[in-house]
């Protein structure tokens, strides 16, 4: 296996389901009734404090796979990731604190520190926020608009089951297509001039969240399904310090 393919599987904790609501949160809004105006690329506040088990299938150039993720989210600018296999091995964890990140390669004994964007060279997003992570597995855009004003021009105050689509640039010079309800976006999709780079799609079958990614320059498909509603966080945090017996690792461009 080579050493960008842990990376890559760091990169799928992106890629999951919509938001939902734990014990004692309000249910939802009824149709037909305002919802409050959440930017895509924002996470609801009914959304904090919550825990969620993600269960992710891979199939790509470098072979095909499961990972389990459970996500632990406290805020924006708190939360910890882990993945583990069928047989539950641990892979990785990543814990970020106010925009920086760690990250331990379990099975490597390795770890990595990240201020500020991560770079994923595994996957062709590119470099986003490391609270992009929580986003993308919340059902939220990876990367907001180097203008909110847009967004603000088009869906404040919407409907939960009115149309919405937006199209902008990050201020990475990115441009990003999204389409959805004013509840959240159904899917996406990242450009590379007339070609697609990335595409991303969502929904719900039964009692289960589900989507699939697909990655055009990588030739990686991304399939994930979570049960709903989320549970309550369980617990504290565990704090982002790197264990006894771990190393530095090779991080970003250098993996």
């Amino acid at each position: 296996m080579r050493r960008s393919f842990p990376l890559l599987l760091f990169s799928l904790a992106w890629l999951c389901g919509c938001a939902s609501t734990g014990p004692g949160r309000e249910a939802g809004v009824a149709a037909g009734r305002p919802v409050p105006a959440t930017a895509p690329w924002e996470i609801p506040e009914t959304e904090w404090r919550t825990q969620r088990i993600v269960r992710m299938h891979y199939d790509g150039p470098e072979g095909n796979g499961t990972l389990r993720l459970v996500l632990r989210f406290e805020d924006p600018e708190r939360f910890h990731v882990s993945a583990s296999d069928r047989l539950g091995r641990r892979w990785w964890d990543l814990n970020v604190r106010e925009g920086d990140a760690l990250v331990l390669w379990v099975r490597e004994r390795t770890f990595c520190r990240y201020a500020g964007d991560l770079e994923v060279p595994a996957l062709s997003l590119g470099p986003v926020p490391a609270r992009a992570v929580a986003a993308l597995l919340m059902r939220r855009l990876p990367s907001p608009p180097a203008d909110p004003r847009g967004w603000a021009e088009t869906a404040v105050g919407g409907r939960a089951d009115r149309s919405v689509k937006l199209d902008f640039k990050d201020r990475r010079g990115r441009l990003w297509t999204t389409e959805g309800t004013a509840a959240g976006p159904s899917r996406w999709t990242l450009w590379d001039g007339d070609r697609a780079r990335a595409s991303w799609s969502g929904g719900v079958e039964g009692e289960e969240e589900v989507a699939r990614l697909v990655e055009s320059d990588t030739g990686l498909e991304l399939r994930w399904r979570q049960r709903r509603p989320a549970t309550e966080l369980a617990g504290p945090l565990p704090a982002p310090e790197v264990p006894a017996g771990y190393r530095p690792g090779l991080c970003g461009s250098d993996a």
